[in-house]
């Protein structure tokens, strides 16, 4: 009856992570490289949260790609990469655990980042930006490097220690007892605070003082603060998103005991919460779309820039034309100089058919007529 049971689990295992992780990893490729494209053309890169969340862009690609990736090869293919060789095996696990953390972090770091820019509090420059993420990206590799130096290709810490058991990734338990008993006892429960509650905190405190401040600034202005809630409309989306969707696998390894692994029901449970986990990573650039007006336009602009295609979001009802045909959008973020440069084209047009108008009808006046 046992035996029946687990195959029954590796099955349906197999068959749900062999048929839902290529899809999303297409999703994830497919859209965060648009976005990430879409999120650095010159009028959306002014504002400082857009190259946050092009970064993150790539940070989940690169979390789908290492940890997603591996476990399909895995579940249709019977193929570790880890397994290959001791380097592949510490550069695999490395990899996925530092794309892993950077993703909530950014998003605590944009968060905090676009309530301090938002109230006034922080003037938020590129140089600061940048600074910022490098420091992050170093934090997390530091933090993550302990991975990379035990791990190595050794006999299994769940099964018996004899030669018909295959080597796994994993620590050996016998030379690193220690480190062993840190990372199975303390890591996990370290992990989840640092990685999870904490930025978890931060985004939600983080967005319910941005609501509030939003709508206080709305009230003093409308016009200077169209642009800032359309960028945290989408900042509101991708954090919300995350935390329901990212929330129950952190919390499931962070209390599911090591010996709890050898049991039929863990590995459908995890593959299910995973396959949710990675699904929060494939789905920013529909977030973006549904929640971001300038977004749109810039993808419309994007579309039209490079496949020829025409799009016609940017004369919607909310966005109307100016006097001069162009956007409100084009007349908020284009350069003073471009807008006037504009008008005068339109007018000088319209002089010109004047000028060819009136000269068709002298010309015709001026023939004679026949008797």
């Amino acid at each position: 009856m046992n035996d029946s049971l687990t195959y029954s689990h590796v099955n349906l295992t197999r068959w749900a992570s062999s048929i839902l992780s290529p899809m999303i990893l297409l999703g994830c490729a497919i859209g965060n490289i648009i976005s990430f494209m879409v999120l650095l053309r010159p009028r959306l890169r002014r504002q400082t949260t857009s190259i946050y969340l092009a970064v993150l862009c790539v940070a989940e690609m690169g979390t789908c790609y290492t940890g997603l990736l591996r476990q399909f090869l895995l579940d249709a293919f019977n193929l570790d990469i880890r397994l290959i060789n001791s380097f592949t095996c510490r550069t695999h696990i490395y990899l996925t655990y530092v794309f892993l953390r950077l993703a909530p972090l950014l998003l605590a770091l944009v968060t905090l980042q676009r309530y301090l820019y938002v109230s006034q509090r922080a003037a938020c420059s590129l140089r600061s930006t940048c600074v910022q993420l490098f420091c992050l990206f170093l934090f997390v590799c530091l933090a993550e490097l302990h991975l990379f130096i035990f791990y190595d290709l050794t006999y299994s810490d769940t099964r018996p220690r004899t030669d018909d058991v295959p080597f796994e990734c994993t620590v050996d338990k016998v030379h690193h007892k220690s480190y062993y008993e840190f990372r199975s006892k303390i890591y996990p429960k370290l992990a989840l605070v640092a990685y999870t509650v904490i930025p978890l905190a931060i985004i939600i405190l983080g967005n319910v003082l941005l609501v509030r401040t939003v709508r206080q600034a709305s009230k003093r202005s409308r016009s200077t603060t169209r642009k800032k809630r359309s960028v945290t409309r989408m900042l509101y989306a991708v954090s919300v998103l995350y935390t329901v969707l990212t929330s129950p696998a952190s919390i499931f390894l962070a209390v599911a005991p090591t010996s709890y692994q050898l049991a039929p029901a863990f590995r459908l449970q995890w593959t299910l919460l995973r396959l949710l986990f990675y699904l929060c990573h494939s789905v920013n650039f529909l977030l973006f779309c549904a929640s971001g007006t300038f977004f749109r336009q810039e993808f419309a602009s994007f579309v039209r820039s490079n496949c020829g295609c025409r799009i016609d979001w940017t004369n919607s009802s909310n966005q109307p034309l100016t006097v001069a045909g162009i956007t409100k959008f084009e007349e908020e973020t284009l350069a003073p100089n471009m807008k006037y440069l504009h008008q005068n084209n339109l007018s000088s047009n319209k002089t010109e058919q004047y000028s060819s108008r009136l000269t068709e009808r002298i010309s015709m006046e001026s023939q004679p007529t026949s008797v």
